[in-house]
């Protein structure tokens, strides 16, 4: 039965390890695109009206929000990947990494980004919420011993 735990943890580890390489990649391609000094967002959330279907809510939240707020949008989208990407690599604040995680896939979702990955990364993310794998491995243990009341830590 040991063994069979130890395999679970070892998967599941490697699955956070993933996830974060998938949020770290994704903000690195964002600087990379220019997004944090350019109209590139604003481009396409444009571009993404003409696909949508005009009475949907996704449309109403890119023309009030999205579009008027694209270099902030920008800005949060690309520190919270970074974060998200920190947070799981290093098993620091696991839980609350995994939970921004989400937040961001539920605000692609609203802006009209909706897919079957998006269901799939939510779950992953959810997993990461739910399992302690930051005490497996991580920072989380010794911050969490060091300040058990500490919701950031558990």
């Amino acid at each position: 039965m040991r063994a069979g735990r130890t395999t679970g943890i070892a998967c599941v580890l490697f699955l956070r390890w993933l996830f974060a390489l998938f949020h770290l990649l994704a903000a690195v391609n964002k600087l990379r695109l220019g997004w944090l000094w350019s109209d590139q967002l604003r481009q396409l959330f444009i571009e993404r009206l003409g696909e949508l279907e005009p009475s949907s809510f996704a449309v109403v939240f890119l023309q009030s929000f999205g579009i008027p707020l694209y270099l902030p949008i920008a800005w949060v989208v690309t520190v919270a990947e970074f974060a998200v990407a920190a947070s799981l690599f290093l098993g620091l604040c696991t839980r609350a990494g995994a939970l921004l995680a989400l937040w961001l896939m539920l605000m692609f979702g609203i802006g009209g980004y909706y897919d079957a990955s998006l269901i799939a990364l939510g779950a992953w993310g959810a997993l990461f919420v739910l399992l302690p794998t930051g005490h497996w491995q991580g920072m989380d243990r010794r911050l969490h011993a060091r300040h058990p009341r500490s919701l950031w830590f558990r």
